[in-house]
């Protein structure tokens, strides 16, 4: 193992040990505390506040170049602890139950879903780019519709050439049926996220059962239609991984600035009405 994975290894070890400790020792105080200050939600709600400003700040600082103090992975590390120690701070500040009243609930579940995202980012930013390259060569996401377009043109006109310059009416049926739809737009989405070759399996069992009614030129129609469906299937794959990259960003962000904005008006609902 090179020394910068052990390094690397041995770095988020230790700040994986340092968040756990914390939240251990955040869960108890609560449980110790928490009974003498029955107001210990405003402090806790606090530092929340103060951890989410905190966490908006990492997106901004990779737009504002002046603030770009320190690596990209440093902020990134940190953004994420600091994300999961957050999780525990908000169970401590709704009491280990789920809010009541339609504002709280809708704030509750903003944070929830941003907490979640957040997470589901993590896993998709490190797990499908070396998806990616494992699979080989990777189409830039702008060029996948033009790469499915030729794509398209190129088995229609093998459809069309036929044997001998004229169609076969087996391929054609066979094309018409089985590939016309799936040649057009992206496909199988869910089924690539989940690393399920069931698309591509069972395509290979419908060419099997076409070539055998089919004649010697037919099949080697066949063999070429068959190379064209699997460049499809791995522009498909690169398709839903590459647009589940850019999708979680358009969900985590947005939410992000709406919790920001729903939580200053929790503050100004609390204390307007608190009578401090």
């Amino acid at each position: 193992m090179a020394k910068k994975e052990i390094e690397l290894i041995r770095r988020r070890f230790g700040s994986g040990l340092v968040t756990t400790l914390s939240i251990i020792a955040l869960l108890v105080a609560y449980i110790k505390l928490a009974p003498m200050y029955p107001r210990h939600a405003y402090l806790s709600g606090w530092v929340l506040f103060a951890l989410m400003l905190f966490l908006t700040f990492f997106n901004l600082r990779k737009r504002i170049p002046f603030l770009r103090v320190g690596s990209a992975s440093f902020w990134m590390q940190l953004h994420l602890y600091v994300g999961v120690f957050s999780g525990a701070l908000f169970f401590v500040h709704v009491g280990g139950s789920w809010p009541t009243g339609a504002f709280n609930q809708l704030l509750a579940w903003c944070y929830a879903i941003v907490f979640v995202t957040g997470v589901l980012g993590l896993w998709i930013t490190r797990a499908f780019p070396r998806m990616l390259t494992v699979a080989g060569y990777e189409t830039p996401f702008e060029r996948i519709p033009y790469a499915r377009s030729n794509l398209r043109v190129e088995a229609e006109a093998l459809i069309l050439a036929g044997v001998d310059g004229q169609t076969s009416p087996v391929i054609a049926e066979f094309y018409s049926k089985r590939l016309g739809m799936f040649f057009t737009r992206s496909c199988n989405r869910w089924a690539h996220l989940r690393q399920s070759r069931a698309p591509q399996v069972t395509h290979i069992s419908q060419f099997d059962e076409v070539q055998r009614y089919a004649k010697k030129g037919e099949r080697e129609m066949l063999d070429k239609l068959r190379d064209l469906v699997a460049q499809k299937h791995m522009l498909d794959y690169q398709h839903a991984l590459q647009s589940s990259l850019r999708l979680w960003l358009f969900a985590h962000i947005p939410l992000s600035y709406s919790l920001l904005i729903f939580s200053v008006l929790h503050i100004i609902v609390v204390y307007a009405f608190s009578g401090t």
